[in-house]
């Protein structure tokens, strides 16, 4: 294989847009440490590719003959690559023992076939080369919000809320979970009653940001449910004000129903109120129940603390750990 030194490959899923964003995470800590530029490539495979196993791409020499659009993982190969999704293992399989190849997530396949495996600690991996996280990786660094936090511009924007401001990171459909009427008035009740009744957030302000699974009409019911109220609700239509919330939150409520959205929440040590919703699937319930032992959150249906939270920071616990195993390999 020909290798192109010091440019590396994010391989994920086609459309996979937060597994890429848990992935570019990590690049752009390799990048800034050894000068690797990252290049995404969307994976689909073609054929019998999308369903076989992935171990057996390992007898494949030439990546590209495994993806739809060949001439997106052709030559010259990456030395260092970064994989995430079922399609994109079975893609990172053909370049071993030629690219250092870091698996984030559960590759559902033996850990010894890659150099580093990063999954969550919910999905409990085991293996010598296995570094398990508590939460998702993420790109949001605390720098950034801090900076974001202090500048006059962003401040001015939001002048007229008051200082004991609640950010609200509103989730939506997923495989697990459909959301229900029922469910969004009790999260009404609970955030009126958190700002005009809790005795150290009453009058405060909510700033609402739903994301792009959230259906209309469920963010319909938050503008009625909440009119009258301090709050400004995302329209959708213009930029996200997503960081912003994050770096002016004094607390952060976060609906239970995406691993990423509770992991950026937790990052500040702010305190974090998880909205649970009905989910049953375990690994859902592992890392829930592992934010609220390690102190990073609560239940938002339980009496509030107000202090004794912990940052989660898994990128920047992580870090040495990466950098030190791929610097024999450059």
């Amino acid at each position: 294989m020909a290798i192109a030194k010091r440019e590396g490959w994010i391989l994920c899923d086609q459309g996979k847009t937060g597994t890429y964003r848990q992935c570019l995470a990590l690049a752009n800590v390799i990048e800034s440490a050894y000068s690797i530029s990252f290049t995404h490539k969307e994976i689909s495979l073609k054929g019998l590719w999308r369903n076989l196993p992935p171990q057996f791409a390992r007898f494949q020499t030439k990546p590209e003959r495994l993806q739809k659009d060949k001439f997106s993982l052709k030559p010259p190969y990456p030395s260092a690559i970064i994989a995430a999704g079922r399609q994109a293992v079975t893609a990172a399989m053909a370049f071993r023992g030629h690219s250092f190849i870091i698996v984030l997530q559960n590759p559902h396949i033996k850990s010894s076939y890659f150099d580093l495996v990063i999954p969550p600690l919910h999905d409990e991996v085991k293996g010598d080369n296995v570094f398990s996280t508590l939460g998702a990786l993420h790109p949001i660094r605390p720098e950034a919000l801090l900076a974001l936090r202090q500048n006059s511009k962003v401040l001015e924007k939001y002048q007229s809320y008051s200082e004991k401001r609640i950010a609200v990171m509103v989730g939506g459909d997923n495989k697990y979970y459909r959301y229900t009427a029922e469910f969004m008035k009790s999260l009404i009740a609970r955030l009126r009653y958190m700002i005009t009744e809790h005795p150290v957030y009453r009058d405060g302000s909510l700033l609402i940001t739903p994301s792009r699974r959230t259906r209309p009409e469920m963010v319909t019911m938050l503008q009625a449910g909440l009119k009258g109220l301090s709050c400004q609700i995302w329209d959708g239509k213009s930029d996200n004000p997503y960081l912003e919330y994050l770096a002016l939150a004094d607390a952060l409520v976060v609906t239970g129903d995406s691993i990423s959205m509770m992991s950026e929440a937790c990052l500040m040590g702010k305190p974090v109120y998880i909205a649970e919703v009905s989910i049953l699937n375990t690994r859902f319930q592992r890392f829930k129940k592992s934010l609220y032992d390690h102190h990073h959150a609560q239940n938002f249906f339980d009496e509030l603390a107000v202090d004794g939270f912990v940052p989660l920071d898994e990128l920047g616990r992580i870090r040495e750990v990466v950098l030190e195993k791929i610097r024999f390999s450059l």
